[in-house]
Protein backbone atom coordinates (compact mmCIF):
# COMPACT_ATOMS: atom_id res chain seq x y z
CA UNK A 1 0.00 0.00 0.00
CA UNK A 2 1.38 3.40 -0.94
CA UNK A 3 1.83 6.12 1.65
CA UNK A 4 -0.93 8.17 -0.03
CA UNK A 5 -3.47 5.31 0.12
CA UNK A 6 -2.52 4.55 3.73
CA UNK A 7 -2.94 8.22 4.68
CA UNK A 8 -6.36 8.43 2.98
CA UNK A 9 -7.50 5.23 4.71
CA UNK A 10 -6.38 6.55 8.09
CA UNK A 11 -8.12 9.85 7.40
CA UNK A 12 -11.34 8.03 6.50
CA UNK A 13 -11.26 6.01 9.70
CA UNK A 14 -10.68 9.19 11.69
CA UNK A 15 -13.69 10.88 10.06
CA UNK A 16 -15.94 7.89 10.71
CA UNK A 17 -14.74 7.59 14.31
CA UNK A 18 -15.24 11.33 14.90
CA UNK A 19 -18.74 11.19 13.40
CA UNK A 20 -19.87 8.35 15.66
CA UNK A 21 -18.17 9.92 18.69
CA UNK A 22 -19.87 13.28 18.17
CA UNK A 23 -23.20 11.59 17.44
CA UNK A 24 -22.88 9.62 20.66
CA UNK A 25 -22.02 12.73 22.66
CA UNK A 26 -25.01 14.55 21.11
CA UNK A 27 -27.42 11.71 21.92
CA UNK A 28 -26.18 11.38 25.50
CA UNK A 29 -26.48 15.15 25.96
CA UNK A 30 -29.97 15.10 24.46
CA UNK A 31 -31.13 12.32 26.80
CA UNK A 32 -29.57 13.92 29.89
CA UNK A 33 -31.17 17.27 29.00
CA UNK A 34 -34.60 15.62 29.04
CA UNK A 35 -34.23 13.33 32.05
CA UNK A 36 -31.78 14.85 34.53
CA UNK A 37 -32.79 17.40 37.14
CA UNK A 38 -30.23 19.59 38.86
CA UNK A 39 -30.27 22.22 41.58
CA UNK A 40 -28.59 25.53 40.74
CA UNK A 41 -27.79 27.57 43.83
CA UNK A 42 -27.32 31.31 44.29
CA UNK A 43 -26.75 33.59 47.27
CA UNK A 44 -28.24 37.08 47.27
CA UNK A 45 -27.30 39.63 49.95
CA UNK A 46 -29.45 42.50 51.13
CA UNK A 47 -29.28 44.45 54.42
CA UNK A 48 -33.09 44.82 54.54
CA UNK A 49 -33.44 41.41 56.17
CA UNK A 50 -32.08 40.20 59.50
CA UNK A 51 -32.45 36.43 58.99
CA UNK A 52 -31.99 34.24 55.91
CA UNK A 53 -34.77 33.26 53.52
CA UNK A 54 -34.46 30.23 51.25
CA UNK A 55 -36.44 30.49 48.01
CA UNK A 56 -36.98 27.82 45.37
CA UNK A 57 -37.83 28.93 41.83
CA UNK A 58 -39.59 26.74 39.27
CA UNK A 59 -40.17 27.95 35.73
CA UNK A 60 -40.99 26.78 32.20
CA UNK A 61 -42.14 23.28 33.05
CA UNK A 62 -44.39 23.12 29.95
CA UNK A 63 -46.40 20.24 31.42
CA UNK A 64 -43.33 18.00 31.59
CA UNK A 65 -43.26 15.34 34.30
CA UNK A 66 -40.25 14.09 36.25
CA UNK A 67 -41.52 10.70 37.27
CA UNK A 68 -45.14 9.77 37.89
CA UNK A 69 -47.05 12.82 39.13
CA UNK A 70 -43.76 14.72 39.16
CA UNK A 71 -42.61 12.86 42.26
CA UNK A 72 -38.92 13.33 41.42
CA UNK A 73 -39.40 17.07 41.12
CA UNK A 74 -41.46 17.30 44.31
CA UNK A 75 -38.90 15.27 46.25
CA UNK A 76 -36.12 17.54 44.97
CA UNK A 77 -38.04 20.63 46.10
CA UNK A 78 -38.73 19.16 49.53
CA UNK A 79 -35.07 18.28 50.00
CA UNK A 80 -34.11 21.97 49.66
CA UNK A 81 -36.30 22.91 52.69
CA UNK A 82 -37.50 26.19 51.16
CA UNK A 83 -39.26 28.97 53.06
CA UNK A 84 -41.06 30.03 49.88
CA UNK A 85 -41.59 28.70 46.35
CA UNK A 86 -41.81 30.95 43.29
CA UNK A 87 -43.31 29.71 40.01
CA UNK A 88 -42.50 32.17 37.24
CA UNK A 89 -44.64 31.13 34.31
CA UNK A 90 -44.94 28.79 31.32
CA UNK A 91 -45.65 25.91 33.64
CA UNK A 92 -48.15 24.51 31.11
CA UNK A 93 -48.70 24.77 27.34
CA UNK A 94 -51.06 27.33 25.88
CA UNK A 95 -52.32 24.98 23.14
CA UNK A 96 -52.97 21.99 25.42
CA UNK A 97 -56.22 21.91 27.37
CA UNK A 98 -54.63 20.28 30.37
CA UNK A 99 -54.09 21.75 33.83
CA UNK A 100 -53.91 18.63 35.99
CA UNK A 101 -50.10 18.35 35.92
CA UNK A 102 -49.64 21.94 37.05
CA UNK A 103 -52.40 21.91 39.65
CA UNK A 104 -51.10 18.70 41.23
CA UNK A 105 -47.63 20.24 41.44
CA UNK A 106 -48.99 23.41 43.03
CA UNK A 107 -50.89 21.41 45.66
CA UNK A 108 -47.83 19.32 46.49
CA UNK A 109 -45.54 22.38 46.57
CA UNK A 110 -47.99 24.27 48.80
CA UNK A 111 -47.68 21.45 51.34
CA UNK A 112 -43.96 22.27 51.52
CA UNK A 113 -43.99 26.11 51.55
CA UNK A 114 -46.08 29.10 50.43
CA UNK A 115 -46.37 29.26 46.63
CA UNK A 116 -46.39 32.51 44.63
CA UNK A 117 -47.20 32.28 40.93
CA UNK A 118 -46.67 34.77 38.10
CA UNK A 119 -48.00 34.25 34.61
CA UNK A 120 -45.94 33.53 31.50
CA UNK A 121 -46.91 33.83 27.86
CA UNK A 122 -48.30 30.28 27.89
CA UNK A 123 -50.62 30.96 30.84
CA UNK A 124 -51.78 34.18 29.17
CA UNK A 125 -52.36 32.31 25.91
CA UNK A 126 -54.12 29.48 27.71
CA UNK A 127 -56.58 31.85 29.37
CA UNK A 128 -57.34 33.54 26.05
CA UNK A 129 -58.10 30.15 24.47
CA UNK A 130 -59.82 28.29 27.28
CA UNK A 131 -61.34 30.97 29.47
CA UNK A 132 -60.21 34.31 30.85
CA UNK A 133 -59.49 34.04 34.57
CA UNK A 134 -60.34 30.34 34.79
CA UNK A 135 -56.72 29.21 35.17
CA UNK A 136 -56.05 31.83 37.83
CA UNK A 137 -59.04 30.59 39.82
CA UNK A 138 -57.82 26.99 39.57
CA UNK A 139 -54.31 27.93 40.70
CA UNK A 140 -55.66 29.86 43.67
CA UNK A 141 -57.92 26.96 44.60
CA UNK A 142 -54.85 24.68 44.53
CA UNK A 143 -53.11 26.96 47.02
CA UNK A 144 -51.01 29.41 44.98
CA UNK A 145 -51.04 33.18 45.36
CA UNK A 146 -51.33 34.37 41.75
CA UNK A 147 -49.81 37.80 41.09
CA UNK A 148 -50.53 39.55 37.80
CA UNK A 149 -49.73 43.24 38.14
CA UNK A 150 -50.36 42.75 41.84
CA UNK A 151 -48.26 42.51 44.98
CA UNK A 152 -48.61 41.35 48.57
CA UNK A 153 -46.85 42.45 51.73
CA UNK A 154 -46.08 39.41 53.84
CA UNK A 155 -43.60 37.74 56.15
CA UNK A 156 -41.35 34.93 54.92
CA UNK A 157 -39.21 33.22 57.57
CA UNK A 158 -40.13 36.11 59.86
CA UNK A 159 -38.83 38.75 57.43
CA UNK A 160 -40.90 41.60 55.97
CA UNK A 161 -41.02 41.30 52.17
CA UNK A 162 -43.09 42.60 49.28
CA UNK A 163 -43.69 40.04 46.52
CA UNK A 164 -45.08 41.16 43.18
CA UNK A 165 -45.69 39.57 39.82
CA UNK A 166 -46.25 40.89 36.31
CA UNK A 167 -46.13 39.53 32.79
CA UNK A 168 -44.68 41.97 30.23
CA UNK A 169 -41.57 43.88 29.27
CA UNK A 170 -41.96 46.28 32.23
CA UNK A 171 -40.43 49.24 30.46
CA UNK A 172 -40.49 52.74 31.99
CA UNK A 173 -42.29 54.18 28.95
CA UNK A 174 -46.04 53.75 28.50
CA UNK A 175 -46.63 50.30 27.05
CA UNK A 176 -50.03 49.19 25.83
CA UNK A 177 -52.46 50.58 28.43
CA UNK A 178 -49.86 51.75 30.94
CA UNK A 179 -50.93 49.14 33.52
CA UNK A 180 -47.38 47.75 33.85
CA UNK A 181 -46.03 51.18 34.73
CA UNK A 182 -48.80 51.90 37.23
CA UNK A 183 -48.20 48.56 38.91
CA UNK A 184 -44.45 49.11 39.22
CA UNK A 185 -44.81 52.69 40.42
CA UNK A 186 -46.92 51.38 43.32
CA UNK A 187 -44.81 48.24 43.85
CA UNK A 188 -41.55 50.08 44.54
CA UNK A 189 -43.07 52.35 47.23
CA UNK A 190 -41.88 50.41 50.27
CA UNK A 191 -38.87 49.91 52.54
CA UNK A 192 -39.43 46.15 52.57
CA UNK A 193 -37.31 43.75 50.52
CA UNK A 194 -38.91 43.91 47.06
CA UNK A 195 -39.07 40.60 45.14
CA UNK A 196 -40.53 40.65 41.63
CA UNK A 197 -41.62 37.58 39.66
CA UNK A 198 -41.40 38.43 35.97
CA UNK A 199 -41.44 35.68 33.35
CA UNK A 200 -39.86 37.71 30.53
CA UNK A 201 -36.35 39.01 31.38
CA UNK A 202 -35.51 41.04 28.28
CA UNK A 203 -37.14 44.36 29.20
CA UNK A 204 -35.68 44.46 32.69
CA UNK A 205 -32.23 43.08 31.88
CA UNK A 206 -31.39 43.41 28.19
CA UNK A 207 -33.15 46.77 27.74
CA UNK A 208 -32.03 47.89 31.21
CA UNK A 209 -35.37 48.93 32.70
CA UNK A 210 -34.07 47.59 36.03
CA UNK A 211 -31.95 50.72 36.09
CA UNK A 212 -35.20 52.70 36.26
CA UNK A 213 -37.34 50.57 38.58
CA UNK A 214 -36.12 50.30 42.18
CA UNK A 215 -36.55 46.54 42.55
CA UNK A 216 -34.24 44.50 44.77
CA UNK A 217 -34.51 40.97 43.37
CA UNK A 218 -36.17 39.58 40.23
CA UNK A 219 -36.85 35.93 39.38
CA UNK A 220 -37.28 35.26 35.67
CA UNK A 221 -37.27 32.48 33.04
CA UNK A 222 -38.67 32.26 29.49
CA UNK A 223 -35.46 31.68 27.52
CA UNK A 224 -34.90 28.01 28.55
CA UNK A 225 -31.17 28.62 28.97
CA UNK A 226 -30.93 29.20 25.23
CA UNK A 227 -32.60 25.80 24.59
CA UNK A 228 -29.44 24.35 23.00
CA UNK A 229 -26.17 25.22 24.72
CA UNK A 230 -23.11 25.33 22.49
CA UNK A 231 -19.85 24.42 24.30
CA UNK A 232 -17.66 27.47 25.04
CA UNK A 233 -20.35 29.74 23.50
CA UNK A 234 -23.53 29.48 25.56
CA UNK A 235 -27.21 29.45 24.69
CA UNK A 236 -28.22 29.20 21.06
CA UNK A 237 -31.61 30.90 20.90
CA UNK A 238 -33.96 33.26 22.74
CA UNK A 239 -37.47 33.89 21.35
CA UNK A 240 -37.08 37.64 21.95
CA UNK A 241 -33.42 38.29 21.05
CA UNK A 242 -32.84 35.57 18.45
CA UNK A 243 -29.67 33.56 17.99
CA UNK A 244 -26.82 33.65 20.53
CA UNK A 245 -28.63 35.81 23.10
CA UNK A 246 -26.81 37.89 25.69
CA UNK A 247 -28.52 36.44 28.76
CA UNK A 248 -29.72 32.85 29.06
CA UNK A 249 -29.20 31.82 32.69
CA UNK A 250 -27.42 33.04 35.79
CA UNK A 251 -27.38 35.85 38.32
CA UNK A 252 -27.03 39.38 36.94
CA UNK A 253 -26.80 42.87 38.42
CA UNK A 254 -28.47 45.81 36.73
CA UNK A 255 -28.78 49.22 38.33
CA UNK A 256 -29.38 48.63 42.04
CA UNK A 257 -31.19 45.36 41.41
CA UNK A 258 -30.33 41.71 40.82
CA UNK A 259 -31.99 39.20 38.49
CA UNK A 260 -31.88 35.44 38.79
CA UNK A 261 -32.60 33.98 35.36
CA UNK A 262 -33.39 30.27 35.42
CA UNK A 263 -32.86 27.89 32.50
CA UNK A 264 -36.09 26.20 33.59
CA UNK A 265 -37.44 22.69 33.51
CA UNK A 266 -39.02 21.98 30.12
CA UNK A 267 -38.82 22.61 26.39
CA UNK A 268 -40.73 24.35 23.68
CA UNK A 269 -42.51 21.88 21.46
CA UNK A 270 -40.41 20.73 18.53
CA UNK A 271 -37.15 22.11 19.94
CA UNK A 272 -35.52 19.75 22.47
CA UNK A 273 -33.04 20.85 25.11
CA UNK A 274 -29.48 19.84 24.24
CA UNK A 275 -26.47 20.17 26.57
CA UNK A 276 -28.84 22.06 28.84
CA UNK A 277 -29.78 20.26 32.06
CA UNK A 278 -33.20 21.13 33.52
CA UNK A 279 -32.90 22.94 36.81
CA UNK A 280 -34.66 24.18 39.87
CA UNK A 281 -33.15 27.30 41.40
CA UNK A 282 -32.38 27.69 45.08
CA UNK A 283 -31.66 31.23 46.22
CA UNK A 284 -30.46 31.92 49.75
CA UNK A 285 -31.37 35.51 50.57
CA UNK A 286 -29.08 36.66 53.38
CA UNK A 287 -28.03 39.84 55.09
Amino acid sequence: MTDRKWTMKKFGKTVVFSFFLLTGIFLVSLILSQKCLIVRQYTYRNPKIAAPIRAVQLTDLHNYQYGRDNQRLIAKIQKQKPDVIFMTGDMLNEDEDRTDILLHLVREARAIAPVYFSLGNHEVGYEKTYGEGDLTEQLEAAGAVVLEKEYVDTKIAGQEVRIGGAYGYLLPEDWKDGSEQRFLEAFVQTDRLKILLSHVPEGLLLWKSMEYWDVDLVFSGHVHGGQVRVPFVGGLFDPEEGFFPTYTRGMFSCGNGTMILSAGLGSSRGIPRVNNLPEIVVCDIVR
